[in-house]
């Protein structure tokens, strides 16, 4: 255990009582979203100087030494701090204008930030480690498989004691780790490579991890085209990154999809890494059509994949579900505690997340199903209604409503066209019912309940039918959560172990909404393995995996049954927006950085007295 973790388990409950008798910090205004103007389109000669400029330092990244790189990434949380300003501050009060705020003020785009300072910091212990940093512990499961223990390490200890982060191996391999930098060692240093970033439209750390992934974990120097919908965080990424900018490893192009095109079809460019949809990654590797991937081979006289040319990872999202397992002594705390991540789930970023919320799995006989299904609708009804921004999500939002014709809006109507709609809400489905809302991303404020039946309240038999459903009827395998009580996980462990090992998702968060494992580097991020060019599903490869596991499967994030204070990551917590919260756990992990110990617990002080207002 780390002096972090120990303090942070020492603090848990001295917060917790002090957060019943602090009062909480109102609610601030409202904030429609905004459009903002888009990023000129970089000229194509300048796209030219740009690659090959990238493509002339590759080697020279590729031979530099884990302290220097350690030391320009160290630098980057700086620039990410006071470059101009403060690079954080800007990032998140654009992400707001663009997107809106509802009671948080810039609170939860600054959240979302999170991620990226916790990935550069992970990412700087991880080079002074050689590339290899040990996990905190390594166990076998008894099938044979290794599973690593990566979490609570380092500073999110502090912020996350009661929390455990593990990365499954896939099974048959071993838990190595930092391969590009265990080949440099022995002598076999590669001579670089240019990666194209295709960044992620809907979150800013998407983005960020994406680059120090392929910067740290892949060894290749890169190019980020940013999508238009959000190339506002181009510019400012570009400064809070102008160490690795200045040095010439990373560079930032914008333009559509003709500017696209010319970067995933340079000679120059060796691997190419997307965030979207898989009828992009189809357009990309394949040209768009479907009859193009029907040749198996790529032979026949068909179109050659851009895999058969460049390596291509993607992040595609999925039909993220959410499965409540059935038992266990819940009282009302634990009610609306749970109903509350449920409801952040859903609403934090409009719905907008790969990761969000879209099915949940009950047992129909649950004698509880319906005090829970109440304080879900309950808790949505009081957030306020969020207007969808991302571009084609208000045409999903009413191609969900003419299928659901019944579904319960919850929380008050919206009162102009193009304007907040309410949560939506089709109850009580069977999975037959559900059958083609299953298999297609709704990526808006909406989402299904499926209760199985046949379970009778038994958790074991549940556990075990609501896998097979997530696995076999639902689209995607990048990412389900789960909530279960401690006493089913203790008195059926081999039947919890089965469960985890069953369901096919890359990611896995159990007592926690799925931002909590996304936010969390040191946990890898993708698809389950098994993706082929010609059936993408949720994508292939991973991101994140900042201990450089060569072989990691899937990722668990195990939360406490309950989390005191009041979690700073639910959507209607207002400590975090323009208060000293988030600055000063961002202030604190720069400290414990550096080994400055004096520092790092004057932040805490700080952070602990601002996380009372949530």
């Amino acid at each position: 255990m780390t002096i972090w973790t120990a303090l942070g388990g020492a603090l848990q409950p001295v917060l917790g009582a002090l957060d019943r008798v602090v009062p909480p910090a109102p609610p601030q205004p409202v904030q429609l979203p905004r459009r903002i103007n888009p990023q000129p389109e970089t000229p194509k000669d300048r796209i030219e100087e740009i690659v090959e400029r990238l493509d002339s330092r590759k080697a020279e990244w590729s031979g530099m030494p884990c302290h220097a790189r350690a030391v320009l990434l160290r630098r980057c949380m700086t620039s990410l701090m006071t470059v101009g300003g403060c690079v954080e501050e800007e990032l998140a009060r654009a992400s707001t204008e663009a997107k809106g705020s509802y009671g948080t003020g810039i609170g939860e785009e600054r959240t979302a930030l999170l991620p990226v300072m916790f990935g550069l910091a992970e990412y700087v212990s991880t080079l002074k480690a050689g590339g290899c940093p040990p996990p905190l512990a390594l166990r076998t499961r008894k099938d044979g498989q290794l599973v690593a223990q990566v979490l609570p390490a380092g500073p999110v200890g502090l912020l996350l004691p009661s929390f455990r982060g593990e990365v499954w191996i896939e099974p048959g391999k071993p838990a190595s780790q930092g391969a590009v930098y265990r080949a440099k060692a022995a002598g076999h240093a590669g001579k670089g490579a240019v990666a194209l970033v295709l960044g992620a439209g809907n979150q800013v750390p998407v983005v960020a991890l994406d680059i120090l992934h392929k910067l740290v974990a892949e060894d290749e120097v890169v190019v980020v085209k940013t999508n238009p919908v959000n190339d506002y965080i181009g510019p400012l990424l570009r400064r809070a990154f102008a160490p690795l900018v200045e040095a010439g490893f990373l560079e930032f192009v914008y333009g559509g999809r003709e500017v696209g095109q010319l970067l995933t079809r340079h000679p120059r460019i060796a691997s190419v890494h997307l965030t979207g949809s898989a009828d992009t990654y189809n357009d990309i590797v394949w040209g768009g059509a479907a009859t193009q991937r029907s040749d198996s081979s790529g032979g026949g006289g068909g179109p050659m994949p851009l895999t058969a040319t460049k390596r291509v990872t993607a992040e595609l999202g999925n039909v993220t579900p959410y499965i409540v397992v059935p038992g266990g002594q819940w009282c009302a705390a634990d009610v609306d505690y749970h109903a509350s991540s449920i409801a952040t789930a859903l609403a934090h970023n409009a719905g907008h997340n790969c990761n969000g919320l879209e099915v949940l799995i009950t047992d129909r006989d649950w004698p509880l199903r319906p005090a829970f299904l109440a304080a879900v609708k309950e808790k949505l009804s009081r957030l306020p209604p969020r207007q969808p921004w991302y571009p084609g999500a208000r045409d999903k939002y009413e191609r969900f409503r003419t299928v659901y014709p019944t579904a319960q809006a919850l929380g008050p109507p919206g009162n102009s066209p193009g304007g907040p709609v309410p949560w939506l809400l089709a109850e009580g489905l069977s999975l037959e019912a559900a059958r083609g809302q299953l298999q297609s991303e709704s990526w808006c404020g909406v989402f299904q309940e499926v209760a199985l039946p046949g379970c009778g309240g038994d958790p074991v038999r549940f556990m075990a039918a609501a896998a097979h459903a997530a696995n076999t009827h639902i689209a995607g395998s990048l990412a389900v959560g789960v909530i279960a009580h401690p006493s089913i996980q203790e008195a059926h462990p081999d039947a919890w172990d089965d469960f985890l090992a069953g369901l096919r998702y890359g990611g896995i968060a159990v007592n926690a909404p799925l931002l909590c494992l996304f936010g969390q580097p040191s946990l890898s991020w993708g698809a389950f393995p098994g993706g082929t060019p010609h059936d993408i599903g949720s994508g292939a490869g991973t991101v994140h995996n900042t201990f450089l596991f060569d072989h990691p499967q899937k990722s668990v994030l195990h939360g406490p049954w309950r989390y005191s204070p009041r979690p700073f990551w639910l959507v209607d917590n207002s400590a975090a927006g323009e208060g000293w919260l988030l600055p000063a756990v961002l202030r604190f992990v720069m400290a414990t950085a550096d080994g400055n110990l004096p520092l790092a617990l004057a932040w805490v002080g700080l952070a602990a007295a601002a996380a009372l207002r949530g």
